[in-house]
């Protein structure tokens, strides 16, 4: 039997947030059933886990059911209540129902340009994105609102939520956008979950991002945006890049990047963008996939702080625990994978979404058909189907890139743990291999000051006494920009000395050879002068004799 609370959580659901009755009241007698064999089971957790409600949604009705006494009787199977309490009144969605030609059955989830709805039409689901009035206010949210819709009716991919159209309601006067309504999780969701994905669902995850980079790249749209929560799952395990609300076109003038100098999500986004969204171009998202893939496959963030300065300054230094360090099951070749797609200069990044996409097909990690797809499904939908059918398709891991803990040991042995003081003043940590904090050295890129420690040793040391960054730096600190080209073009003469070297040694001076040569070439004319006379003298002579 339902409990009070169990039975006003059902009520909340379908009058707060539209879920459908039936399925809520199928949940709750999952709940039962599940209680009855004496397992621990809640019907919020059910309902999230139906997706009859997002995690957030569950959140809110969690908090509510202290301070709400809606009356569960008063809600009816079509989802509307005959009694408007507070929350019911409170809420807008009580009161929107129908736009244009599209019923809203429930809310499937809200960001920062509105909340987005599941429609039904004509036989099919939808989702529905509404602009909230607080943004409708102002023209240039509009302008926003349907520059997203313009950039997704431009693109036309399996790998991309598709957009069906965008107007303003008549009845309501609300702006609203119809999009292909995608029905599983989001990757977000899932690490949420299970902690990290295996390696072969996550690369195939980041296979099918690249590819709906690789269209939109190809149509002078960059996402600027790319993150778990934007990346939509099938159920047939068919990943889907969602919300272009940040995408910008390369081949337009826009100013809605001057109103915000650095958005995006700090975490992914790579320093040119945080520094300035201007300068974010298709680099920008292959970064950002990057950190996605490193997040999926490691379960932690390659940058991570306590604020936004924090990563962003950890970020320009460019230096995160490699994946394979982390996660000792990720073979070595994705982990280069990432570390070209995290490079912080964006020349040394993979410049095209097309070069990634043929190092992960190559590298054959991806899971066919991902471990999270109803296989049944699956079968059924003809883009799985031919990615099983092509031959360019990556079927099993290679077993043999995976390390084994020798190899693992070897590469925890290369990290260390950076400590700097941040521009407050404050200390701020990074990991960060030999390899990347000699190049960070070299480029100049380290703040004075900086020390280091191995992480399983105490006590941090300064980079001037430790022996393997000694040499890279100049009165103890980290070399200038200036100083580290200097150094580079010492090392390059250091390669032209060994390679002079190699040649053969002379006991003379470098004038002497100078003069050596002068001689010989002089004593060489002369020789030939004297030749060409004789020549002359003997056939003056035979010229005689013949007369």
């Amino acid at each position: 039997m339902s409990t009070p609370s169990e039975e006003r959580a059902a009520a909340l659901a379908v009058a707060r947030y539209g879920a459908d009755r039936d399925a809520v009241q199928a949940a709750l007698h999952a709940v039962h059933q599940s209680q009855s064999k004496g397992q621990r089971a809640e019907l919020l957790d059910m309902m999230v886990f139906q997706e009859l409600l997002t995690p957030n949604q569950a959140d809110e009705l969690k908090h509510s059911l202290e301070t709400t006494n809606l009356d569960a009787n008063a809600v009816p199977r079509n989802g509307t209540s005959k009694k408007r309490g507070h929350d019911a009144a409170g809420d807008p969605f009580t009161e929107l129902k129908q736009l244009g030609e599209y019923r809203l059955l429930r809310r499937l989830g809200e960001g920062g340009m509105g909340s987005v709805y599941l429609g039904y039409h004509a036989g099919a689901n939808v989702a529905i994105k509404v602009l909230p009035d607080q943004l409708a206010s102002n023209q240039s949210y509009i302008d926003r609102f349907y520059r997203e819709a313009r950039s997704g009716l431009l693109l036309n991919h399996t790998n991309i939520v598709r957009f069906i159209h965008v107007q303003q309601d008549v009845a309501t006067s609300k702006h609203y956008l119809v999009m292909e309504y995608v029905d599983g999780p989001s990757a977000h969701t899932l690490l949420n979950r299970h902690g990290l994905l295996s390696v072969g669902d996550a690369v195939r995850i980041a296979l099918d991002i690249a590819r709906a980079l690789e269209h939109a790249h190809s149509r002078n749209i960059v996402h600027r945006d790319i993150k778990p929560d934007n990346i939509l799952l099938t159920r047939t395990g068919v990943a889907k890049l969602a919300d272009l609300g940040l995408a910008k076109r390369t081949d337009e003038a826009s100013h809605l990047t001057a109103a915000r100098q650095g958005f995006g999500t700090p975490h992914y986004m790579p320093y040119e963008q945080a520094v300035s969204a201007r300068h974010a171009d298709g680099r920008s998202d292959i970064y950002a996939l990057g950190a996605t893939l490193y997040h999926l496959v490691t379960g932690e963030l390659p940058f991570n702080g306590d604020n936004h300065l924090e990563v962003v300054e950890k970020k320009n230094l460019g230096a995160y625990t490699p994946a394979n360090v982390v996660n000792a099951a990720i073979p070595d070749l994705l982990s280069e994978i990432l570390d070209k797609m995290l490079a912080r200069d964006p020349r040394d990044r993979y410049q095209t979404a097309s070069e990634l996409i043929i190092d992960l097909q190559r590298s054959r990690l991806a899971a066919p058909v991902p471990s999270f797809a109803d296989l049944d499904e699956a079968l059924q939908d003809p883009a799985v189907r031919a990615r099983l059918t092509h031959p360019s398709q990556a079927t099993r891991p290679d077993m043999g890139m995976v390390p084994d803990g020798h190899r693992s040991n070897e590469a925890a042995a290369e990290v260390w743990i950076l400590r700097f003081r941040n521009r407050d003043g404050h200390w701020a940590k990074a990991r960060a291999t030999t390899r990347q904090l000699i190049q960070r050295l070299r480029a100049g890129r380290l703040p004075r000051g900086a020390e280091v420690c191995r992480p399983a040793q105490h006590g941090f040391q300064p980079l001037a006494e430790v022996a393997e960054f000694r040499s890279y730096l100049k009165n103890g600190q980290p070399l200038r920009r200036a100083d580290a080209g200097g150094h580079h073009r010492k090392t390059i003469a250091v390669k032209m000395e060994k390679k002079d070297a190699k040649r053969p040694a002379s006991s003379s001076s470098g004038n002497a050879v100078r003069r050596d040569r002068w001689s010989f070439y002089v004593g060489l004319g002369v020789a030939l002068v004297l030749v060409l006379v004789s020549l002359v003298v003997v056939f003056e002579l035979f010229v005689k004799g013949a007369s």
